[in-house]
């Protein structure tokens, strides 16, 4: 009968061994886990956190792109309609009201979309930006003095033409409005073309 006891004891060791085992090794299981799930937690955490920060600069650069190319756009119809009116002042015709106001409208549009690069920056084209906006004020306010000047002048001294002073005062302003639209887009490109 002792090999019975001695078994059944054996038995039981076993079971509370077996029991007690399952019990460290369920709680190991579950800290395993909570531990597991904490780090994967923190791991999404910043993946998402990282994914967000690269869909902003993602849509800041496709807005400053825009930005830009708007600049160029309108850049491209105002200096179209400085050429037009340029040319009728050296040939001596005095610009109407609603000539002047055409070309002022097209003036406020590309200042307007030069404003809107200091909402997106860089720091480098906002101030590029903001140096053509300058020029093309420079411009439009010498075409208007010109035009004014033209037109107190008697018939006959405007079928002669523009006075050269007044021919080189457009032409240095029109060429920095120029080189400051041309230093625009270099630095454009520089900061906004990848590589």
């Amino acid at each position: 009968m002792d090999q019975g006891w001695a078994a059944v004891i054996a038995g039981g060791v076993g079971l509370v061994g077996a029991v007690v085992g399952a019990l460290v090794g369920g709680l190991a299981a579950v800290r395993g886990a909570r531990i597991g799930a904490e780090v994967n937690a923190a791991a999404v955490r910043e993946q998402v956190r990282d994914q967000a920060a690269l869909e902003l600069q993602q849509w800041v650069r496709q807005e400053r792109q825009k930005a830009c190319l708007q600049v160029m756009d309108m850049y491209a119809v105002f200096n179209s309609e400085s050429v037009r009116r340029r040319e009728d002042l050296e040939a001596g015709t005095v610009l109407d009201e609603a000539s002047l106001q055409s070309y002022a409208d097209h003036s406020t549009n590309l200042i307007a979309a030069c404003d809107h690069l200091a909402l997106l920056g860089p720091d480098a084209v906002q101030i590029a930006g903001g140096t053509l906006r300058r020029m093309t004020k420079r411009f439009v306010s010498t075409l208007r003095f010109v035009n004014e000047e033209l037109a107190e002048q008697p018939t006959e001294q405007r079928a002669a033409g523009l006075r050269a002073d007044w021919l080189e005062m457009l032409a240095e302003d029109r060429q920095e409005m120029k080189l400051a639209y041309l230093e625009f887009m270099r630095i454009s490109r520089a900061a906004l073309l990848p590589g």
